[in-house]
């Protein structure tokens, strides 16, 4: 399972504040193409918690340093599969756990650019 990118992004409407015209606070935007973000906003930017759906139903929900998935966060994919841990630019890096939706397969354990790294546990 790949994260889906998060490429140049165009906004065609939005509900929420503005502080000198530029995307601040809480706010929901529906962008070009039908993908949507509901959370914080800072200086026009997703910036902080907030949960990003793709047109095709995946979804993430955690943290966004300026539009990017940082830190941690939980994937969920439409077959019912998950991931819960960290992220890196927007792909698995670090300690997190993943569970198929369609297998019986987990794995806990260490990731590195979005693929397993280490022994499974």
């Amino acid at each position: 399972y790949e994260e889906p990118v998060l490429t140049q992004v165009i906004v065609k409407s939005y509900e929420g504040e503005k502080v000198h015209g530029l995307y601040e606070g809480e706010g929901f935007a529906y962008f070009e193409g039908g993908n949507t973000y509901k959370g914080m906003f800072s200086e026009g930017l997703m910036h902080g918690q907030g949960t990003y759906v793709w047109a095709d139903g995946v979804k993430y929900e955690g943290t966004f340093v300026k539009n990017v998935q940082m830190f941690n966060g939980r994937y969920t994919w439409n077959d019912g599969s998950v991931y819960e841990g960290s992220i890196k630019n927007g792909v698995r890096h670090g300690f997190g756990f993943f569970r198929s939706g369609t297998h019986p397969v987990s794995y806990i354990g260490y990731w590195c650019k979005g693929k397993r790294h280490g022994k499974v546990s």
